[in-house]
């Protein structure tokens, strides 16, 4: 689904780059997925975009991400929960890999404090 290197860097404006096959052959059979494949592509992009802000509107961005990404919300069409299900992404695992990449980013912040 996404390789090794999809949280590799903060510094990708498109975190997840092209689409897996898979979602580019639902892409082409449904138009409409391209546009949840924008939405969970930009909720990402913002997620990694501020998970390190300091300032009160990155901050606020990076949250408002991050309760997207973790809500577990089957009743909002554009939930990420809704969306990894049309589009036949596991949720569980793009999360884990989030919350690495979180870690990751944060671990350098905790050592020069």
């Amino acid at each position: 689904m996404f390789d090794n290197d999809t949280f590799a860097s903060s510094s990708s404006s498109a975190p997840l780059g092209t689409p897996p096959p898979e979602v580019v052959d639902r892409i082409r059979k449904q138009p409409e997925c391209a546009l949840l494949w924008a939405v969970l592509e930009n909720g990402l992009t913002d997620y990694m975009k501020y998970a390190t802000a300091t300032g009160r509107r990155g901050k606020r961005l990076f949250r408002e991400a991050q309760e997207w990404v973790m809500a577990d919300d089957p009743t909002w069409l554009c939930s990420f929960l809704n969306i990894c299900h049309v589009l036949d992404i596991d949720p569980s695992y793009v999360r884990m890999g989030l919350q690495r990449w979180l870690e990751r980013q944060l671990l350098p912040l905790k050592h020069a404090a």
